[in-house]
């Protein structure tokens, strides 16, 4: 069922979104794919571009344990990224009407 509100469907999308990277974290493998491209094309609205290709970079590294690191740091940053820009649009939204 698709939502007609935009705001529930932006959302729900930035939450696929993170889920995707999330996913992408615990996958032992390179995960350049193009879901992961797609999840920070999502993303690039919410986040500064410097977590975007952190997250990237990190996920070509041919060096297992490094990327894992890069991955999951990169993911957090994005996490706490997402989870400010929506804490102060809806400050912004509370103190507007």
């Amino acid at each position: 069922m698709t939502s007609t509100d935009a705001v529930s469907r932006h959302t729900g999308t930035i939450e696929r979104a993170l889920n995707v990277l999330r996913e992408a974290t615990a996958v032992k493998a390179k995960v350049q794919t193009r879901g992961v491209a797609l999840a920070l094309w999502v993303l690039r609205d919410t986040c500064p571009d410097d977590w975007l290709v952190a997250f990237w970079e990190a996920a070509g590294s041919d060096h297992e344990i490094g990327r894992s690191q890069g991955l999951h740091a990169a993911y957090n940053g994005i996490v706490r990224q997402v989870r400010t820009s929506a804490g102060a649009k809806r400050k912004k939204g509370r103190a507007g009407g």
